[in-house]
C-alpha cells in the first residue's frame, strides 16, 4: 500500500507562482490560446504583437507529451497575451540538439534542463536576477561565477542499483554493502543464468556509464569532493591511481560478463523496458527510475547505494532544475518569467515528484502520495554522505563542456576492448585542448 507522507518544507510561492488549474487533458502548446481584441479604427494604435516563445524540451517514458503540454497550458491560460510554441528535442539528449539549435540561429527562448557548460562560455544564456533567486532553496548552489542559470526545483540521485528481488531470491542474494559482497552477488545471479546487470548505448551514450558514474562518485569524489576543481587546476588528471582504480572495478564487472550483452545496441528506453521485464537483476539508474517501476506491477523491485570497499556509504546526490533563458530572446521578460513560474508551479513541482522521482529540496515541503520504493530512495537520499554526480555536476564544480560527451565515448571503447590507459591518456589530453581554448 501507498503511504501518503510529507517531505522536507514549505515550498516558498510568491505573487507571482502559478495557481492550479485542470491539467488532465493533453494540449496541444502551438495552439495556446492568444488574447484578442475588438478591431482598431484608423485613429487607434494597432496592438503590440504577442509575446512568442519557443520553449526546448524533452519527453521521456516519465515526463510525457502530456505532461509538458498541461504545464505549458497552465502557463498561457494565466497569460493569454503570450504564445508558447513547444519544440521537442529528437532524443532525450537536448543539449546537443540545444547546441545544434545554436549554430543554426534556431536557439530556443527558454531551455529545459541543458548541460549549463556548453552555453557558458558562448555567452548564450542569461542569468536570473536577485528576486527571482531568492525564490528557490538553494539556487546559490548551483551558481556559476556567482550566477545562476537554471533555478533548482529538486535532487536526484545518480546512481542507485535497483534489483529484482524475486530473482534475488532464488538466487540466495541479499543487497550488498560492500564491493566484496557486491561481487558475490554478481556470482550468485550468473549460477541462476540470470543477467546480473543492465545497460544501453546505442544513440543514448549516457546511458552506458551510470554504474560507472556511481563508483567514481563513491570511489573518487568521497576522498577528493573537489575532484574536478582539482582537475581544472592541472592538480589531478584521470590517468591518476584513484581514478584509474575506479574505472578498473568497472571494467571488472565486464571482464567478468556481468553485464548484457547487448548494452551498446539498445537505447535507454529500450534498457529501462528490458529490466522491467525481467531481462536483468540489477539495473543502476537514476532516482526518477522510481516512478517507471511503480507503474508496472509485474516485478517487485528494490534499491540499494553503490557499495563501497569497506561499507561506507556515499550518495551521488545531483541538485538541479529545469528552465534556462536564452541571452538572445526577443522576449526577455516574457521568458523569464515562464522560467520562473515554471520552475516554482506547486503543481509542476509535485508531477515531477511523483512523475520522475525528484526529491524535494531542503526547504521545500510538498504533500504526495509515495509509493514504498520512492520512500525508501528518498530516505536513503538522507543517509550517508552526500558527493557530486561524477559527469552531472552542476555550478562551478561542473565539468568543463564537452568532456561529459568524451568521457562516455571513452567508455563504449573500453567495453569494445580499448586499453584503459590509453582512454584516460585520451581524457587527459583532451581536457587540456578544450582548456587551452577557454577564455583565462
Amino acid at each position: 500500500m501507498k503511504k501518503f507522507i510529507t517531505l522536507g518544507l514549505t515550498i516558498l510561492l510568491s505573487s507571482s507562482i502559478v495557481g492550479c488549474s485542470k491539467s488532465s487533458n493533453s494540449t496541444d502548446a502551438t495552439k495556446a490560446p492568444v488574447a484578442t481584441t475588438a478591431a482598431t479604427t484608423a485613429a487607434t494604435p494597432a496592438p503590440e504583437k504577442p509575446a512568442e516563445l519557443n520553449v526546448l524540451v524533452f519527453e521521456s517514458p516519465n515526463l510525457t507529451a502530456q505532461y509538458w503540454d498541461a504545464a505549458i497550458k497552465r502557463f498561457t491560460d494565466k497569460h493569454p497575451n503570450i504564445k508558447v510554441n513547444k519544440i521537442v528535442s529528437p532524443d532525450v539528449d537536448r543539449t546537443k540538439y540545444a547546441k545544434q539549435l545554436l549554430a543554426t540561429g534556431q536557439f530556443p527562448d527558454v531551455l529545459m534542463s541543458v548541460n549549463l557548460q556548453d552555453f557558458i562560455g558562448s555567452k548564450s544564456l542569461m542569468p536570473f536576477e536577485a528576486q527571482d533567486i531568492a525564490k528557490f532553496p538553494g539556487a546559490m548552489g548551483t551558481a556559476i561565477d556567482g550566477k545562476v542559470y537554471q533555478l533548482p526545483m529538486g535532487a536526484q540521485v545518480i546512481s542507485y542499483i535497483y534489483y529484482n528481488k524475486k530473482m534475488f531470491e532464488t538466487a540466495g542474494a541479499t543487497e550488498p554493502k560492500t564491493w566484496k559482497e557486491f561481487v558475490d552477488v554478481v556470482e550468485k545471479l550468473k549460477k541462476t543464468n540470470v543477467t546480473p546487470l543492465l545497460y544501453g548505448g546505442a544513440k543514448d551514450p549516457w546511458s552506458t556509464t551510470f554504474m560507472l558514474d556511481g563508483i567514481i562518485s563513491a570511489d573518487v569524489f568521497g576522498k577528493t569532493p573537489d575532484w574536478v576543481s582539482k582537475r581544472k587546476k592541472g592538480e589531478v588528471k584521470f590517468s591518476d591511481p584513484l581514478f584509474k582504480n575506479a574505472v578498473l572495478k568497472w571494467k571488472s564487472l565486464y571482464d567478468a560478463k556481468a553485464f548484457n550483452t547487448d548494452g551498446l545496441s539498445i537505447g535507454y528506453a529500450q534498457l529501462q523496458e528490458a529490466f522491467l521485464k525481467g531481462k536483468g537483476a540489477m539495473y543502476p539508474m537514476g532516482s526518477w527510475f522510481t516512478s517507471a517501476a511503480d507503474a508496472q506491477k509485474d516485478i517487485n523491485v528494490g534499491v540499494f547505494p553503490i557499495p563501497t570497499e569497506d561499507g561506507s556509504t556515499f550518495i551521488p546526490y545531483n541538485v538541479g532544475g529545469a528552465a534556462s533563458v536564452s541571452a538572445t530572446t526577443k522576449f526577455p521578460k516574457e521568458a523569464q518569467m515562464f522560467a520562473v513560474e515554471y520552475s516554482s508551479d506547486p503543481e509542476n513541482v509535485g508531477n515531477l515528484v511523483k512523475g520522475d522521482g525528484l526529491i524535494p529540496l531542503e526547504g521545500v515541503k510538498v504533500n504526495v502520495e509515495l509509493s514504498p520504493l520512492f520512500k525508501q530512495v528518498v530516505e536513503l537520499s538522507g543517509k550517508g554522505k552526500k558527493v557530486n554526480t561524477f559527469g552531472w555536476e552542476t555550478g562551478d564544480s561542473s565539468m568543463i563542456a564537452g568532456m561529459t560527451d568524451e568521457i562516455n565515448k571513452s567508455a563504449q571503447n573500453i567495453i569494445l576492448g580499448k586499453s584503459v590507459d590509453e582512454e584516460l591518456a585520451a581524457l587527459d589530453k583532451k581536457w587540456d585542448e578544450i582548456s587551452s581554448r577557454m577564455p583565462k
